[in-house]
């Protein structure tokens, strides 16, 4: 009896025990819900007031980061920095701003959270369009862009276009910031967002002010002071100092003062340093039109305080963001070398993981071995008696292995030459869409190279399908089959191969207009392979900005090409090693960092023997090389 009410005692503590917990994590959870919905409140109220009470705001903001990191919860931190690195942007605190954005920015990339990566960029650029790079802005703003089109959230990008439109405004490119203006309104209207709107008639009453289109100017800003509900302090102050200065060029000079003393108050009402310098020179250039001299010099003077405030503030914040720049590329490399001990360590256990592989493999090497051996006794005496067989066949095997090898000789000699004739033409064409892709060049230079581009991929084209009829004729061994050639338009279809590379090195290929050259007896495909390697090593060890030289002579019994390069040149050492050497030279590399595999000063030697042409070098090491080429006439 005693035993049932002690169990049943323990079962109720236990049941009392588990509500409890139950409970109190209930109670926890509800309790975190509570505190994120009131940090994100504070967030949204914190927007709200940076207009009239900035102090007020980074308060806010302050309470909900701590709050943030007693919830351990790095999105909601990350929110409340992009918060503040927004209301520090609004009041012109540049490098606070940019800190806090790329602190929001490192916790949202930690988090993959595409959306809130895309705002922090965008806060970055709206900092470095502050302190007028505008150029690299650009960049900042088509990456957020990019982000808003892969996440499908084109509501999004109206502010996006919006800040594109002020760099474009500012870099003076008014038809571009028309273009992204009228995209931003485009999203504006179909998703109403009014605060881009308002954006959206400011910046477009700038662009036509800029334009000399006063009227319609006015009409723009208009807009935004008809909706003075919506329209925060900041929108009005950038309004009607708009209407101001349009006023002021139709001559209607009591309606512009109106206005720019509004715009004024409105600026002190936002504690926009940047509006107040702006609207206190509009409102200069009145009473100076309006002859009040004493006004006009008042509001000058305040322009000038201002203007001094604007300037010792962005050229702090410039120095500042400097060593925020310096800070976080020794950020990167500190990662990088992070990164590349983890990459170490991984190849380390990839090692050691082999080694196991391969002590396992020789023991089953080894245990293949043992029983191998004891089965030889079992096959001693059929392989005695096959041995006969292949002792029959030994010869006739030899034969054809002598055969195959020298046919598979041949076979790589020429797949080597394929591959080395067809090096540089690609290279050239890779270097130059290498060109465009890194915007080395403009589009209207891209534009003239791209029917060269063409020439030199129709060139390669017709030099490949040469080289593939001349190497299936040779399929079964180097053969000769000597013919007479035009060398001059030989030399010519070569050349135009390597255009764009000599291009892309700036060097000029000269090539004499003979009068009359005789026909050379040589293998077409011979001829082929020695001019692509002659003219290619003279490309790659010109200096950039120098010429090749190609010229004729002829006398008795030889046509002789010349190809003379403004290069490394040649010691006389290595002269004597070509000259004398039948194997593989070791190639150094070019001018332009161009690599080699020492095949191509072989194959033409080789080739000019096969054809009974000479080959002779002069060179001046530092200044160039000259290559003389003699082929037998007609």
């Amino acid at each position: 009896m005693k035993f049932r009410m002690a169990k049943k005692k323990y079962t109720l503590v236990f049941f009392f025990l588990a509500f409890s917990i139950s409970t109190s994590l209930s109670a926890n959870i509800f309790r975190q819900n509570i505190d994120r919905e009131l940090i994100y409140k504070q967030i949204e109220e914190s927007k709200e007031l940076v207009y009239n009470d900035y102090s007020g705001a980074l308060e806010l903001l302050s309470k909900a980061y701590k709050e943030s990191l007693e919830l351990n919860d790095s999105s909601l931190t990350a929110e409340v920095l992009y918060a503040a690195g927004w209301i520090y942007y609004i009041k012109g605190e540049y490098d606070d701003s940019l800190t806090h954005f790329l602190d929001a920015l490192d916790l949202y990339r930690k988090s993959n959270n595409d959306e809130g990566i895309a705002k922090s960029l965008k806060g970055q650029g709206l900092v470095v369009q502050a302190i007028d790079r505008h150029t690299e802005a650009l960049k900042i703003f088509e990456q957020v862009l990019r982000i808003y089109e892969k996440i499908e959230k084109p509501q999004l990008t109206a502010s996006a276009y919006i800040n594109q439109g002020i760099s474009y405004l500012e870099l003076n490119d008014y038809a571009n910031a028309e273009k992204v203006l009228n995209k931003a309104f485009v999203v504006a209207k179909r998703y109403d967002l009014t605060g881009i709107k308002h954006h959206y008639y400011n910046k477009s009453g700038e662009v036509a002010f800029q334009q000399n289109k006063y009227s319609k100017a006015l009409n723009y800003h208009q807009e935004v002071i008809k909706d003075s509900i919506n329209a925060n302090d900041w929108e009005k102050s950038y309004a009607y100092a708009g209407v101001a200065q349009a006023y002021l060029k139709l001559g209607e000079i009591n309606l512009a003062e109106k206005y720019a003393l509004r715009a004024v108050a409105f600026a002190k009402g936002s504690e926009s340093i940047w509006d107040l310098e702006r609207n206190t020179a509009i409102l200069s250039n009145i009473y100076k039109a309006q002859n009040d001299l004493e006004a006009a010099f008042e509001a000058l003077s305040l322009n000038q305080k201002y203007r001094d405030s604007l300037y010792n503030i962005k050229t702090a914040q410039q120095v500042n963001i400097m060593h925020l720049e310096e800070k976080e590329l020794e950020n990167k490399r500190l990662n990088d070398e992070v990164i590349l001990k983890e990459k170490e360590l991984v190849l380390t256990r990839l090692q050691l993981f082999g080694v196991i592989i391969l002590t396992i493999l020789l023991v089953v090497i080894l245990f293949l071995i043992w029983k191998n051996s004891r089965q030889k006794e079992v096959f001693s005496e059929e392989l005695r008696q096959k041995n006969e067989v292949i002792e029959r066949n030994h010869e006739i095997i030899l034969k054809r292995n002598i055969a195959l090898d020298s046919l598979n000789a041949n076979k790589d000699k020429l797949f080597a030459i394929i591959s080395h004739d067809l090096r540089s033409p690609i290279l050239s064409i890779q270097q130059l869409l290498a060109m465009n892709e890194s915007e080395m060049i403009s589009p209207e230079d891209f534009k003239i190279l791209n029917s060269k581009l063409k020439e030199q991929v129709n060139a390669t084209l017709v030099m490949i399908d040469n080289l593939l009829q001349w190497s299936h004729s040779q399929l079964d061994g180097v053969l000769v089959n000597p013919v007479m050639v035009d060398l001059h338009p030989s030399v010519l279809t070569v050349i135009e191969i390597y255009k764009a590379g000599a291009n892309f090195k700036d060097i000029k290929i000269n090539v004499e207009q003979p009068e009359s050259i005789p026909k050379i007896k040589v293998d077409k495909g011979h001829l082929s392979v020695i001019l692509h390697n002659l003219i290619s090593n003279a490309l790659k060890f010109s200096y950039s900005g120098k010429d090749i030289f190609i010229k004729y002579l002829v006398d008795e019994n030889f046509v002789t090409l010349i190809i003379i390069d403004q290069g490394t040149g040649i010691s006389k050492e290595k002269i004597e090693e070509l000259k004398l050497s039948q194997d593989q030279v070791l190639s150094k590399l070019g001018t332009g960092m161009e690599t080699g595999t020492g095949l191509g000063l072989m194959m033409v030697k080789q080739f000019l023997e096969l054809n009974e042409a000479k080959l002779d070098i002069k060179s001046n090491p530092g200044k160039g090389t000259e290559f003389r080429i003699s082929f037998k006439k007609d």
